[in-house]
């Protein structure tokens, strides 16, 4: 990946893909639209971004419904006869369930009557649960969020934020050693005008680089990382002694320091699939690399002033270029390729800091998001 130093910044997982696509060529008449909770039956000729147009009013939204019928494999591969659930409702086989060990209830006779003809079993398929029990069932809780994890979580901030950022800077270190680390002890001299108490507890933080939007070439300010959290242990005047609780990144004399406050996740709570639509971009990575994939850390151009906060979930997808047929010259629009999904830690105005929890494909800086799942209030 090339950085710059120019200006920008952009947009930003189980997994939900949105993309403002053209319309498929001519098909099939467009599904009905059907209540929540229902089932809809392929018919020859039908695509996800058919049936979405029909029953969610925006073929856009195909990918929830292909997230409620985790049995279709290959979103382009879908056939006459299959049952569908529509967003809210359990998807249904097309085979049968393992059987139960206790005596279960038949399902109800619409839906037996609309599903493929199971090979002869003595035991029908358990009964759909209940509409809680399938939002636990299909909608897994976000990982939890360590307290570490989250306060070592960098973010981006504008670059006269970044440059005013802190209340004194770290003037030596025990021994007199160059880097600090987890239980280091060491010195802190404050800015004129600012106090410190012992049992404090202070961020050493660290201006990084510029973050440029990879489409818009507008920069958005750099990244603010954090090095560690130091505790206060004495005070004399504006010095004050510390020692590292624990460590980010090495620390140098000359980083500055700030207020420790750790930013809220919500642990205790799952996101559910969401109603709004909100799209972004992958701006950067926490760390140099071209590659991104499991457990590293990205900044998205969608924060609080979107409507996004920590412990959303964002799918993350990579457009495809439409095909022109060699026997017709029709074009053809090709659905995106799914690439893994990304949890929000940390959130600004305009931008937010996301792990990513789960990876098909490797993921580079440029690539789409999609908001998928969102903590309620």
């Amino acid at each position: 990946m090339k950085r710059t130093s120019s200006s920008c910044l952009g947009c930003f997982g189980l997994i939900v893909l949105c993309l403002p696509l053209a319309g498929w060529a001519d098909g099939p008449p467009p599904a009905q639209p059907t209540a929540p909770g229902e089932t809809y039956v392929v018919k020859k000729g039908d695509t996800l971004w058919g049936i979405a147009k029909g029953l969610l009013s925006d073929p856009v939204l195909w990918p929830r419904i292909w997230e409620q019928n985790p049995f279709i494999t290959d979103p382009n591969r879908i056939f006459p006869g299959d049952t569908l659930a529509v967003p809210g409702s359990q998807a249904v086989p097309t085979e049968p369930a393992p059987v139960a060990t206790a005596p279960v209830p038949e399902p109800p006779k619409e839906v037996q009557a609309e599903v493929k003809a199971p090979p002869p079993t003595p035991v029908a398929p358990p009964a759909p649960p209940a509409p809680a029990e399938v939002r636990q069932v299909e909608i897994p809780p976000v990982p939890p969020a360590s307290e570490r994890a989250i306060a070592c979580s960098p973010v981006v901030v504008g670059e006269r934020s970044a440059d005013a950022a802190g209340v004194g800077s770290i003037l030596l270190s025990e021994d007199d050693h160059e880097l600090v680390s987890q239980e280091n002890q060491l010195a802190v001299g404050l800015d004129p005008g600012r106090r410190a108490a012992v049992g404090d507890k202070l961020a050493v933080i660290r201006p990084g680089i510029r973050v440029v939007h990879p489409r818009a070439r507008q920069s958005l300010g750099r990244i603010l990382y954090t090095l560690g959290i130091i505790e206060v242990t004495g005070v004399r005047d504006r010095t004050v002694q510390g020692r590292v609780v624990f460590g980010c990144d090495p620390i140098r004399p000359g980083d500055r320091v700030t207020p420790f406050v750790l930013a809220p996740f919500p642990e205790d709570k799952i996101a559910q699939p969401t109603q709004r639509s909100v799209e972004g971009t992958i701006l950067e990575s926490a760390r140099p690399t071209d590659l991104l994939g499991l457990q590293q850390l990205i900044f998205l151009d969608a924060g609080t002033g979107r409507g996004i906060g920590p412990g959303d979930v964002f799918a993350v997808y990579r457009p495809n270029p439409s095909v022109v047929s060699p026997a017709t010259g029709q074009e053809f629009q090709i659905p995106p390729d799914r690439l893994g999904e990304a949890v929000v830690l940390r959130v600004t105005e305009g931008t937010a800091t996301a792990v990513i929890t789960a990876s098909r494909k490797e993921i580079q800086q440029g690539d789409r998001v999609v908001l998928s799942r969102q903590i309620q209030p």
